[in-house]
């Protein structure tokens, strides 16, 4: 790891204004050494925003190679100290278990493993799942700018277990990255509860998100009169031209691609999280990436699983850095940073290669010996 002068750090804050006065420290009971939770205050945004800084939500946000069963178990972990902390920061404590339901945004949401975290902290609380799949009509993949082209309908869902005649909490992990998904989702489940005459008091976002995401999602729940709370993973971010790139800092690689245009991004973090990432981030690298394509298996169902080929994923993470790379002028430390992370790129995919080639004899000898 690199231990950056005092006055390289300045210089990137002032360069790519980033935010770092906004933020305070929580304490919270039982979190972990490495564990930090900030508040954030700033006026354009909700007035209970908080950023989970964990050794894994870093992993997670510089190291596109980490992917598959890595991925899920760190992101568990994660979910673990953001449990913690939204059990001693919102209303979850003081709420009947029968009135806390969780919204499962297909594909990529159960992947944040919030769910499961809670379910470790304490076996006997039981939540309610409740499930929605959101899908643009056309591929999406790092193209959400011209979002009125591509119809969002939703193409699956289930509010079975949606509570009747109660006042509910609502838990709602997801990257949010343009919010579009996210105010579909919660239009939806607001209508659902009117049917079976429940209430959403409180809704509690976890993942990786965006200052123009939380601003739209706010717009959408204050029309229903409900609290909006939300814990971010290692910052709150700008968002790309695309509507889909969250990077903590970097070059606009999105616009760039599209006119040429340099712009530089930046995001809000605590002074102490950024020291700790910048040794390993990839300016202008996207923290979530492809979150469906980065895990091993997806619901596209509560009940129906999908295996994903995470070589898409790992091939478009190199793309993006190869660009970053032409478009970018890095020092050397930066450089040492991304071919690192190319070269644990390039590794994954020939490991991935290799297994996938094994499965396909395996198969194939299966077929040749009834």
């Amino acid at each position: 790891m690199y231990y950056l002068p005092k006055s390289d750090i300045d210089k990137i804050i002032s360069e790519y204004n980033i935010d770092v006065d906004s933020t305070t420290l929580v304490k919270i009971e039982n979190q972990k050494d490495s564990t930090n939770v900030f508040r954030v205050h700033r006026s354009d945004l909700i007035e209970e925003l908080y950023i989970i800084d964990t050794e894994e939500g870093k992993n997670i946000a510089c190291h596109p190679h980490i992917f598959g069963k890595s991925l899920e178990n760190q992101a568990f972990n994660a979910a673990l100290e953001a449990a913690k902390a939204m059990s001693q920061l919102t209303s979850l404590s003081s709420t009947n278990q029968d009135s806390i339901v969780v919204e499962n945004i297909l594909r990529a949401g159960p992947g944040y493993e919030l769910h499961t975290a809670f379910r470790k902290l304490n076996s006997e609380r039981a939540f309610k799942d409740v499930w929605i799949r959101p899908k643009y009509e056309k591929s999406s993949y790092r193209s959400h700018s011209d979002e009125s082209d591509k119809e969002l309908n939703i193409v699956y869902e289930d509010f079975e277990s949606l509570p009747h005649q109660k006042e509910i909490t609502l838990l709602k992990p997801d990257t949010e990255a343009s919010g579009k998904t996210g105010q579909k989702s919660i239009e939806r489940i607001v209508r659902k509860c009117k049917e079976v005459k429940s209430t959403i008091k409180e809704i509690i976002l976890y993942g990786f998100i965006s200052i123009p995401a939380l601003k739209a999602i706010n717009e959408t729940v204050k029309r229903h009169g409900i609290k909006l709370v939300a814990f971010s993973i290692e910052d709150i971010t700008e968002l790309a031209h695309n509507n889909y790139d969250m990077t903590m800092y970097g070059i606009d690689e999105s616009l760039w691609n599209f006119s040429g245009e340099i712009k530089k991004l930046g995001s809000v973090v605590d002074l102490k999280t950024l020291e700790k990432l910048l040794p390993e981030f990839i300016p202008g690298s996207d923290q979530p990436g492809d979150w469906s394509n980065r895990q091993s298996s997806v619901y596209v169902t509560k009940e129906k699983k999908e295996y994903i080929r995470v070589e898409e994923h790992l091939q478009n993470s190199i793309r993006l850095i190869e660009s970053l790379k032409r478009i970018s002028n890095f020092t050397s430390w930066q450089e040492e940073i991304t071919e690192k992370e190319l070269q644990l790129l390039y590794s994954a995919i020939q490991g991935e290669t290799a297994s996938s080639s094994k499965k396909e004899k395996s198969v194939s000898g299966l077929h040749q010996n009834p």
